[in-house]
C-alpha cells in the first residue's frame, strides 16, 4: 500500500484532528463561558470540575456524530474512507472521553460538589443513584460499538453480529438521556436561574443524545414506509 493511503487510515490525522479540536475546543469555551464567565465557579475549580463538564459533553457529541456522518453529516460523502475513517475517530474518541468523564465524576462525587444529589447522611438519594447507574449502564454499552471496531472483529463475530454490536450505541446513548434526565432536568426547567441565560452543558449534552435517536426513528420510518409502497405495487401488479 502506498505511504499516502496508510495515512490516511490512521484515525488521527489532519481531518480528524480538526474534529477533535472544533468539538471539545467548543465544549471547554462552552463550559468555561457559562460557569467561570457567566456564572461564580472559581478558577481553581478548572482543572477537575470544568474539564469534566467539557469532557461529558464532547464525548455526547462525538458518539452522536458517529451515527450521523453518512446520515445528516454529509461532508465526507465524498470520500468513503474517510468517512469510515471519521466515523471510528468519533466514536472510539467518544468512548474515551465518556471514559475519562467517569473518572473525573468518580474524584468529584461528594455532597461539596453535588449536594442535591445527596442525603442528609451523605449517600447518594434516589435521583443520584439513579443517574449513576444510567450512567454506568451507558459507558458498559459504549462499550461494545468500541471493542468490535477493532479491525479483527467483522471477521472474527460476523457481518450480523457486528452490525448488532455496533447498534448498542443507540442503546447507550438512550441510558445517556436517562441520566442527564435526572442529573438535570431540574435545571432545565428554571432557565431564570441559568448562569448568563445560558443553558446548561447537561441540556445541550441531552439535546446532542437525542438527535441520533431521532433520525434513526425517523430513517427506519422512511424505510417501512418504502417497503409497504413497495408491497402494494406487488400487490397491484
Amino acid at each position: 500500500m502506498p505511504p499516502h493511503r496508510l495515512w490516511e487510515n490512521r484515525l488521527w490525522q489532519p481531518t480528524t484532528a480538526k474534529w477533535f479540536f472544533v468539538v471539545f475546543g467548543f465544549s471547554l469555551a462552552y463550559a468555561v463561558i457559562r460557569y467561570h464567565f457567566a456564572g461564580d465557579v472559581a478558577w481553581r475549580h478548572f482543572p477537575l470540575f470544568i474539564l469534566n463538564k467539557a469532557t461529558s459533553l464532547a464525548a455526547v457529541i462525538f458518539v452522536a456524530c458517529s451515527y450521523l456522518i453518512g446520515k445528516i453529516i454529509r461532508w465526507h460523502d465524498h470520500d468513503k474512507a474517510l468517512r469510515l475513517v471519521v466515523i471510528k475517530f468519533c466514536g472510539l474518541t467518544g468512548f474515551f472521553l465518556a471514559a475519562v468523564h467517569a473518572m473525573f465524576s468518580l474524584a468529584l462525587l461528594s455532597p461539596a460538589y453535588y449536594g442535591k444529589y445527596f442525603d442528609e447522611v451523605g449517600r447518594l438519594n434516589l435521583e443520584g443513584e439513579l443517574a449513576m447507574s444510567a450512567g454506568v449502564l451507558a459507558l458498559l454499552f459504549l462499550l461494545s460499538p468500541a471493542v468490535t471496531t477493532l479491525p479483527m472483529m467483522p471477521k472474527a463475530i460476523g457481518g450480523r453480529r457486528w452490525k448488532r454490536s455496533q447498534r448498542a450505541g443507540y442503546v447507550a446513548l438512550a441510558f445517556v438521556v436517562v441520566h442527564l434526565v435526572f442529573l438535570g432536568i431540574k435545571g432545565w426547567l428554571a432557565p431564570g436561574d441559568w448562569h448568563g441565560g445560558i443553558p446548561p452543558v447537561s441540556l445541550v449534552a441531552v439535546v446532542a443524545a437525542l438527535v441520533p435517536l431521532l433520525v434513526k426513528r425517523k430513517l427506519e420510518h422512511e424505510k417501512q414506509e418504502r417497503a409497504a409502497a413497495r408491497l402494494d405495487l406487488d400487490s397491484d401488479d
